[in-house]
């Protein structure tokens, strides 16, 4: 028999009074494995791959480690519906490394349909003993332990109506001695109101049905941040971050569970970090600042940084902002400057066109060259660009 929180086996249960147990679970969701990202290079997308597979190891060990009788996956477990065999065979094999019972439930990217890799016949290889799919809202027994399982996975990318009460609402409450835990995936109404949006959670549902007994702790999925919605409703986070917007990703949850609520704490688990800065700039010393903030970032090969830079440069100290970034690219996952959020404008200083030593036409179209670099004209770019060019070219030829 499987111990439960304090040493009591299940088959003590009988002599104790119910409140006395506690039940710990690994709550975690959106593994997205087989997640591209158009930023990264070849190589870091292949670094990207072997962390979120790597993720899910980690993810066992913390289970075994923190002693959970079992795991939740609350959807996207997949970042597609049919990944490549590759990912699957890899993601399996990880999965294979838990110890203790795991419940997948299929979500909006990788739905339980027959198009799907959870449909019969479409799993490459077959899954771990230890895995089970969540294709209905059929309570499952954990084996062993006085818990339900419940889920409510997703049948298509877009469903017409809430997936979660749908799942609850039939439920009577668990039997004595029992804990529910529901499954879902999908925003909630309380975080993205939406009126037009039939899938939303309902939040005051879900507190209705732990309030009647029907479930005792919702797992949610979803949203890559891990975030509470209630002390007994909780989104788990990405177990690798995934993007920008993430304020609280790479985490899992470890759960301890009684009858009379829940204890929730996150756990870290992924090492990827997505950075948005932005940057005024005046000169060289703005510049040297900038790398300066660039070289301080801890895992460089594993951090992702989008940059909006703003101000105005003259030819010399654009010069100096190339060479930062490029470096700043050899040595980061991915670094991005957003076009959309940027305003850097250059504008050729005297001490540039006096550094550039020419007479003639030459000295004429360099002339030209820097009215338009300092323009708005649509050629303003290039023209910079040609501008930087000689410079160079003039420093090398003295």
């Amino acid at each position: 028999m499987r111990p439960l929180r304090g040493g009591v086996e299940f088959g003590e249960i009988v002599e104790l009074e119910f409140a006395q147990v506690s039940i710990r679970f690994l709550h975690t969701s959106d593994w997205q494995l087989g997640m591209t990202r158009a930023f990264l290079s070849a190589d870091a997308q292949a670094r990207y791959a072997d962390d979120q597979i790597e993720a899910v190891r980690q993810l066992a060990r913390t289970a075994a480690e923190r002693e959970c009788a079992f795991a939740v996956v609350a959807g996207d477990v997949f970042d597609s519906l049919l990944p490549s065999r590759r990912v699957v065979t890899r993601a399996l094999d990880a999965l294979a490394t838990f110890t203790v019972p795991v419940f997948l439930l299929p979500g909006n990217h990788d739905a339980d349909n027959p198009a799907g890799l959870w449909a019969p016949g479409r799993m490459p290889v077959p899954l771990p003993p230890s895995a089970r799919v969540l294709h209905d809202a059929t309570p499952v027994p954990v084996p062993d332990l006085p818990v339900e399982v419940v889920g409510a996975p997703w049948p298509s990318r877009k469903p017409d109506m809430d997936l979660l009460e749908a799942a609850i609402t039939p439920l009577a409450p668990a039997p004595p001695g029992t804990l529910r835990v529901a499954v879902g995936h999908g925003a909630v109404d309380s975080l993205a109101p939406d009126p037009l949006n039939a899938s939303l959670i309902s939040v005051a549902g879900l507190r209705a049905a732990i309030t009647s007994r029907r479930v005792s702790y919702v797992a949610l999925g979803d949203r890559h941040s891990a975030t509470e919605v209630s002390d007994r409703i909780w989104y788990s986070g990405a177990p690798v971050a995934t993007d920008f917007d993430e304020t609280d990703s790479n985490r899992a949850l470890v759960v301890d569970l009684d009858p009379d609520g829940a204890a929730v704490e996150p756990v870290a688990i992924g090492r990827w970090h997505f950075v948005r800065r932005q940057f005024d700039l005046v000169g060289a010393e703005s510049v040297r600042g900038l790398a300066g903030s660039l070289a301080s970032l801890p895992d460089k090969e594993r951090t992702v940084v989008r940059l909006a830079l703003v101000g105005t440069v003259d030819l010399a100290t654009a010069e100096l902002l190339d060479q930062t970034l490029a470096e700043g690219r050899d040595l980061l996952a991915s670094l991005e400057v957003s076009e959309g959020r940027s305003e850097l404008l250059v504008i050729p200083a005297d001490s540039d066109l006096a550094s550039i030593d020419l007479s003639g036409f030459a000295s004429e179209a360099v002339a030209e060259l820097s009215r338009t670099a300092a323009s708005k004209d649509e050629d303003a770019e290039a023209a910079r660009d040609a501008l930087m060019l000689v410079r160079r070219l003039a420093a090398r030829a003295r």
